[in-house]
């Protein structure tokens, strides 16, 4: 029995951290990191930059979802989006995070309507939350991230399996190489 195995181990691939483009989750907590918008913002990648534009165009359509009279709908997205599971990433010490409430949710999506900026505009950087809604912090942020940016993630996983497999990119899984 692994004492705290990481994905790898569990399904029996050798390939230390140190090997991969990528972090390799734990199979039963969350690894301590986090997806920094800002930092994507910052990044001189394109793509980068690219994604932050569609987390904050993902993010500031709730607010005004929930502005011009979608609220209920905005509420449940934003739920949704609060913990992202999949990922690993954060400090659950059981994979399994907490999601917010109703209350929060409003809470949050309040602030496009106290803020005449934020109404009309929009954040320029999701991390604006932190300083108007307690209980949001870097964790939080990045759970919002990694769900509005989870088709992204997942594409580059299915890149990163098949670039360390046996299996040519762009070919089901169940055709392998000879």
């Amino acid at each position: 029995m692994l004492i705290r195995p990481r994905l790898t181990d569990y399904h029996g691939i050798a390939l230390a951290q140190e090997d991969a483009d990528f972090a390799i989750p734990f199979f039963d907590e969350d690894i301590p990191l986090y997806v920094d918008p800002f930092l994507m913002w910052r990044s001189p990648s394109q793509q980068d930059i690219a994604l932050h534009g569609a987390l904050l165009t993902a993010f500031n359509y709730l607010g005004q979802l929930a502005l011009h009279g979608g609220q209920d709908e905005a509420i449940n997205a934003l739920i949704a989006a609060s913990e992202c599971d999949e990922v690993g990433m954060g400090s659950s010490r059981t994979r399994r995070g907490k999601r917010i409430g109703r209350g929060k949710a409003e809470e949050i999506l309040a602030i496009f309507s106290r803020i005449p900026h934020y109404a009309t505009h929009g954040l320029a950087h999701i991390e604006e939350l932190q300083f108007f809604v307690e209980g949001i912090s870097k964790d939080r942020i990045s759970d919002f991230a990694c769900s509005f940016l989870k088709s992204f993630l997942i594409d580059f996983t299915i890149d990163q399996c098949h670039r360390l497999s046996d299996i040519p990119a762009g070919m089901p899984s169940r055709v392998r190489k000879k």
